[in-house]
């Protein structure tokens, strides 16, 4: 992959399984992000770079995809670095909601996927005393939202990158045994994170 004449990396190649967790580990500025971002599709579809190579999933090659236009969210899963540049709405519902509706997943299991992120993070419930607003979260409390929002689409695939930044403890052992729930569901979970 390269951003205008730059190479970010060359001769990638991995597999993954269901229920695997795999770690991607490296420096700032070492592509654990653009990997991220070229596994989802947003690269190239929506940063402009070049790509070579192949993305396929249970015998779907996603990229490069047959129709230009297409990319595949329902496979993943994304949540990015800096969580004030992926909110989309000023209300945590709104925020919760929007990519499994966005979707026309079924509402009886978002209803219920919703259900458990709001017992599992209270303050993403107006009803346990949480604000209602995305503005009034910590940086932490945005990327549980992120988060949250990922497990209620419930792709197949989650790509997260920095998940563990701005978490203070209690939310961060919270996020560790979701994700260990998504494993044993048979997710196939991939994150970034810095080597130290």
């Amino acid at each position: 992959m390269k951003f205008d004449h730059l190479p970010i990396f060359n001769n990638i190649s991995f597999s993954a399984k269901k229920s695997e967790i795999i770690a991607v580990k490296g420096k700032n500025g070492a592509g654990k992000t653009s990997l991220l971002h070229c596994l989802a599709g947003v690269i190239p579809k929506h940063i402009k770079s070049k790509l070579t190579g192949e993305v396929s999933y249970e015998g779907n090659k996603l990229y490069p995809p047959a129709d230009k236009c297409r990319v595949f969210p329902q496979y993943f899963g994304l949540l990015s670095q800096d969580p004030d540049k992926q909110i989309c709405f000023p209300y945590i519902d709104e925020e919760l909601l929007f990519g499994a509706e966005n979707m026309c997943k079924d509402m009886d299991s978002v209803k219920k996927r919703h259900q458990e992120m709001t017992e599992i993070f209270p303050f993403l419930s107006s009803q346990n005393g949480g604000s209602p607003e995305t503005y009034n979260l910590s940086f932490g409390e945005k990327k549980i939202l992120l988060f949250a929002s990922q497990v209620i689409k419930n792709p197949d695939i989650f790509l997260l990158d920095e998940p563990s930044a701005g978490l203070s403890g209690d939310l961060l052992s919270r996020m560790e045994k979701l994700l260990i729930g998504l494993q044993k569901e048979g997710k196939i979970i991939v994150i970034a994170e810095h080597s130290n």
